[in-house]
């Protein structure tokens, strides 16, 4: 007797045609209401059932298309129509469920969704949001970068959906370092390759840089636009071919240690006390190991992990030894570091301006930073 097949597309169908009937059902009545409990209770079992088999979906938002776990799903009619406008009304092009979410997570979720301050949408431990795009007017920076002639234009727009596509790829690996689980490198160096392509084309790096659309992604963007700041310091000084995909990797890799520590440590707005400060600086040390256990993932990933913080001078952390000088991968990733640490917006400290970044920078040549690799990457985000 052959096998039942269960048609996937039908399943993700009845979870969106659900949640679809949830959001209308909420716009017109109370939390409480038997229509909305119906719902929402229907919606979280399809979620739930849909769940089973796997640990997580994720749907991404492509144009008017939505993609389940990298299938692209057929038109399914008004459900998904609705659907798909909500989220974009709420500025959100990816949401992961986990296993194990709750009908009380799944409600507030939908509440928040159809909330008029749309600030308030947020991830859950079950949920998980996300939007990502390429920033191609980046404040005073352009001003410095000048005006895109027509062909610029052209291969930034090709570029940017290029990247869109490949900085998923990330957002799915870190995903899996944070719950310490094994991914596949293939998809970072994918994105590895699509930065490379870009700087051959000449495009500025300070174009490149991802924009950061919620808080939840700070370890994210901050990632990416490393990747992209130190990928072009080495372009800049030669770096080609296999050795700049190393560099590359390394780059896109030098921070997993930190999503090993805990989230209230990493988010803390006030001063770290000495015990906190001590776990928050172990990331290194963390990450380098987390690395070196990694198949397929160059070597210079776990000295870039181990060193970024490691200053000029020899100060810093970790500790090594007195004579230790890091690699210069690592002393270009402390710039690159600095520089997009200082001009991101995180929900406890307000960006710098550039002109004060680049004072930050001139004044730590020689302690903190390489003198020589600091006046090569201000040449370069000057243009």
């Amino acid at each position: 007797m052959e096998a039942l097949q269960i048609d996937p597309n039908s399943e993700i169908h009845d979870v969106v045609g659900n949640l679809s009937g949830a959001i209308t059902s909420m716009r017109l009545y109370p939390d409480q209401h038997p229509q909305v409990q119906k719902y929402v209770e229907t919606a979280h079992f399809e979620l739930t059932k849909f769940l089973l088999a796997k640990e997580e979906t994720t749907l991404l938002l492509v144009n008017d298309r939505v993609v389940c776990d990298q299938r692209p799903l057929p038109d399914m009619g008004p459900h998904f129509a609705q659907f798909i406008r909500t989220l974009r009304e709420a500025a959100i092009e990816r949401v992961t469920f986990l296993a194990g979410i709750t009908k009380g997570e799944l409600q507030d979720f939908l509440r928040d969704l159809i909330a008029a301050d749309q600030e308030s949408v947020r991830s859950r431990d079950h949920i998980k949001l996300g939007k990502i795009d390429i920033r191609v007017d980046f404040g005073d920076v352009d001003a410095l970068d000048g005006p895109l002639s027509a062909e610029q234009q052209e291969q930034i727009a090709a570029l940017n959906t290029l990247c869109r596509a490949r900085l998923e790829d990330i957002k799915e690996i870190y995903d899996k370092i944070a719950r310490q689980q094994t991914f596949s490198s293939k998809g970072l160096g994918e994105v590895v390759d699509t930065f490379a392509r870009a700087f051959a084309h000449g495009v500025s790096p300070i174009r490149m840089l991802a924009s950061l659309k919620s808080a939840d992604e700070y370890t994210f963007t901050h990632v990416v636009n490393v990747c992209i700041l130190t990928m072009s310091q080495a372009e800049s000084l030669g770096f080609r071919g296999d050795k700049l995909y190393e560099i590359g990797m390394a780059s896109a890799l030098h921070d997993a240690g930190k999503l090993l520590i805990p989230e209230e440590i990493l988010s803390k707005p006030g001063t770290l006390t000495p015990e906190e400060r001590s776990i928050m600086e172990s990331h290194t040390v963390r990450g380098a190991r987390y690395i070196l256990s990694l198949s397929g993932v160059p070597k210079l990933s776990v000295l870039a992990a181990l060193e970024h913080h490691l200053r000029f001078d020899g100060s810093g952390y970790p500790h090594i030894t007195e004579r230790w000088r890091p690699n210069i991968i690592s002393q270009m990733l402390a710039i690159s570091d600095v520089f997009d640490a200082m001009r991101s917006r995180r929900c406890y400290k307000e960006p710098k301006p550039l002109a004060q970044i680049i004072d930050v920078l001139e004044s730590e040549k020689g302690t903190s930073f390489n003198p020589f690799l600091v006046d090569n990457f201000l040449r370069l985000i000057k243009g």
